[in-house]
């Protein structure tokens, strides 16, 4: 089923590929490379190619997956969505922003709209993992209701150790 979600500001919605050309920017930012990694997306295909596999395939597999957050003028600002890791025990929420429209609450606002209706996805329970050192992320989560739970080592080849928290 292809849900949307409105806010005051947002829509939160399917990709489509179209908005290959805004999400190559959006991976390639700095901050995308320094807090959530590097894709190795590099071109306009490579971008469509994320959209049908990262996209697309996780919500026909798991009922959730990424959205992307549009302005009500449908200009691409961010993604947010619901993930399944195999190390975590529970689904968790992922959120990220060109940064242009960073500092305006837009994550604040779609996070909330996707963790008020987890229950329509059959999710109870959220973790989210961020970096130890996003501070941004972490203020964002614990505005939403999520508690700390320490930090965690999620790669065991890389020992990237991030902060662990927990929404019920």
């Amino acid at each position: 089923m292809r849900r949307q979600f409105n806010t005051e500001r947002l829509i939160i919605r399917h990709a489509v590929e179209a908005d290959a050309g805004d999400l190559l920017k959006l991976v390639n930012q700095n901050s995308f490379i320094k807090y959530i990694g590097d894709k190795k997306i590099y071109t306009l295909e490579d971008a469509i190619t994320y959209i049908k596999q990262a996209f697309s395939n996780a919500h026909q597999s798991q009922g959730f997956g990424p959205y992307v957050i549009t302005l009500k003028n449908q200009q691409l600002v961010g993604v947010v969505g619901f993930y399944s890791r195999a190390m975590l025990h529970h689904p968790d929420i992922g959120f990220t922003l060109l940064t242009a429209f960073e500092k305006q609450g837009y994550i604040y606002e779609a996070a909330k709209a996707l963790v008020e209706n987890k229950s329509i996805f059959g999710i109870n329970k959220l973790c989210a993992i961020t970096s130890t050192d996003n501070s941004a992320s972490q203020n964002v989560l614990i505005k939403l209701g999520f508690k700390p739970q320490g930090q965690a080592i999620i790669d065991k080849e890389s020992r990237s150790v991030v902060s662990l928290f927990l929404y019920h």
